[in-house]
């Protein structure tokens, strides 16, 4: 492992509170013995869309515009920062340092980044999105890399 790659470990694993962190690793582990991951992802999801109707809205009337509100909120709140990126097949969104791995555990990555899914979902229908098009995590999220891919768009 590099100094880069010890160091950005470092300080994602600060983005959970100690205080917190020993609970929610033995919450995750019960949880993901317990339950199966596609019920979890649901849990998940819809603990995510609770969370956003907490939170204010982003707004913005462009791509750039709309990322710089959505990281406004992350950063707020130290949950990483995320890039919008327009592509042919939809707008794909890349949550970078959520603290999820920190708090969960590395195990959980399975199914904790359902909590964006539902964040993220939850935003684009307040903000007039149209309902045929979803938000789906694009693949495994990258422990190493601390990133989660998520798409939206028509379902594929």
């Amino acid at each position: 492992m590099s100094v880069l790659e010890e160091n950005l470990g470092y300080f994602a694993r600060q983005q959970c509170s100690a205080q917190w962190r020993a609970f929610l690793t033995a919450f995750a582990v019960e949880f993901g013995q317990q339950i199966p991951v596609a019920e979890l992802r649901v849990l998940m999801a819809r603990l995510g869309t609770s969370m956003a109707q907490g939170m204010r809205t982003p707004t913005g009337n462009t791509i750039t515009e709309l990322e710089g509100s959505i990281n406004a909120i992350w950063l707020e709140m130290n949950w990483g920062w995320a890039n919008l990126t327009e592509k042919a097949d939809g707008l794909f969104i890349e949550h970078h340092v959520a603290p999820l791995q920190a708090a969960f555990g590395e195990q959980a990555l399975t199914w904790s980044p359902a909590i964006l899914e539902g964040v993220y979902a939850h935003w684009f229908s307040v903000i007039s999105a149209s309902s045929a098009l979803q938000l789906v995590q694009v693949d495994t999220a990258n422990p190493d890399a601390f990133l989660i891919t998520f798409r939206f768009g028509r379902a594929v």
